[in-house]
């Protein structure tokens, strides 16, 4: 059953503009503000946050099991995985993106980039090729938040899973946040993502990179996606030092993005041939 909601999910995503109709998380803001109004803060606050959502999303999983002979479970866990999946439209602002590189204009590139993935908070001062490398890197991160992490856990830990990790993601939007549990949360997946990106992509030129990730402990999520996918994709690393040109951006985004693609097939084809062996 938890196949055949992935599926019917998935197909739906792509039908249907979630925004419109489901993707509304201001019950979320406003249950943690009642609980910020409680005295509760930092982690206890999260987890509180995430923690009593899920079990009610679990009660109530655990009485649709058993009722109309498991379509009313699926059909919940297919609104609950729908949920989970990002927010946003990624290949409109990949492809808004691109087209800013092409005519050059780094001032509507710098303006999304300080909306989207807080560049201004990096060290540094704002170069182009420093930006673009941001850029490049959150794209990558929020791929990999919207559908892998959200799969992950569906398969993992069930419908509950897919709620519990979107909820933590919108608990922690901020960079500081994102260093505590959302990082250990992320911490495998996106090292599992990254080795798609090798397998997908050239194995032996990302072999290197990939290694330093899995051995690292510290290394910012979107930063470990990154350094494996540009090598992987045999794109050259944006130079932080010197000019980039819009053009070469806009090329590098498109290589990721393909990669991102590849990578997102072969999970369908491992979850499906793993389904069958079952």
């Amino acid at each position: 059953m938890t196949f055949l909601a992935m599926i019917i999910a998935l197909v739906l995503e792509r039908l249907s503009p979630l925004e419109d109709w489901l993707h509304r998380d201001g019950w979320f803001r406003s249950w943690q503000s009642q609980l910020a109004a409680l005295g509760l803060s930092g982690t206890a606050h999260t987890v509180v946050s995430v923690l009593l959502p899920c079990l009610l999303a679990q009660w109530l999983m655990g009485h649709l099991q058993a009722f109309l002979f498991g379509l009313a479970w699926i059909a919940a866990a297919v609104l609950l995985l729908l949920y989970a999946v990002g927010r946003g439209n990624l290949s409109a602002d990949q492809e808004r993106y691109r087209s800013q590189c092409r005519r050059e204009d780094l001032e509507a590139v710098l303006r999304d980039a300080g909306s989207g993935f807080d560049w201004d908070e990096e060290e540094g001062s704002p170069e182009p090729g420093r930006i673009h490398q941001v850029v490049q890197a959150g794209f990558l991160y929020n791929g990999y938040q919207r559908w892998f992490a959200v799969l992950f856990y569906f398969l993992l830990l069930g419908p509950v899973g897919a709620l519990a990790y979107r909820l933590l993601q919108l608990s922690c939007e901020q960079p500081a946040q994102q260093r505590g549990l959302l990082f250990y949360c992320d911490w495998v997946p996106v090292r599992l993502l990254a080795s798609t990106f090798a397998l997908a992509g050239n194995f032996v030129a990302s072999a290197d990179e990939l290694w330093t990730a899995w051995r690292s402990a510290s290394l910012g999520q979107g930063q470990v996606l990154y350094r494996v996918a540009i090598a992987a994709a045999g794109e050259q690393p944006l130079d932080v030092g010197t000019g980039v040109s819009g053009h070469q951006a806009a090329v590098c985004n498109e290589g990721l993005s393909a990669l991102m693609q590849r990578a997102a097939v072969c999970w369908v084809v491992v979850v499906s041939v793993f389904v069958i062996l079952l």
